[in-house]
């Protein structure tokens, strides 16, 4: 049996797996679309939508008029970097 990925997913994980499979890029989505179809409270599903906007890059969630809605800007939302190549690229243009 194969042990990767076997352990039970978190509601977090779930949510970032739901973004990532079924969100099509640059189709917004309303916050109440995603309590219907992951099935968790609306409350919890904002809480984890503003902890991705912190800690992911290509997800982007804010308010339009009374909506709450979000999207993506690529196949997959990944985990921002704190060191990445430009930061590089910046310091040799000196």
């Amino acid at each position: 049996m194969n042990e990767i990925n076997t352990h039970p997913k978190t509601g977090f994980e779930k949510i970032i797996g739901f973004f990532n499979d079924n969100l099509d890029v640059n189709h917004p989505i309303a916050i109440a679309e995603v309590v219907e179809r992951t099935g968790f409270s609306w409350s919890f599903v904002k809480k984890t939508l503003t902890k991705i906007k912190e800690e992911y890059d290509g997800f982007y969630f804010e308010k339009s008029g009374s909506t709450w809605i979000m999207w993506k800007d690529r196949d997959h939302i990944i985990k921002k970097l704190d060191e990445t190549c430009s930061r590089f690229l910046d310091e040799s243009g000196e």
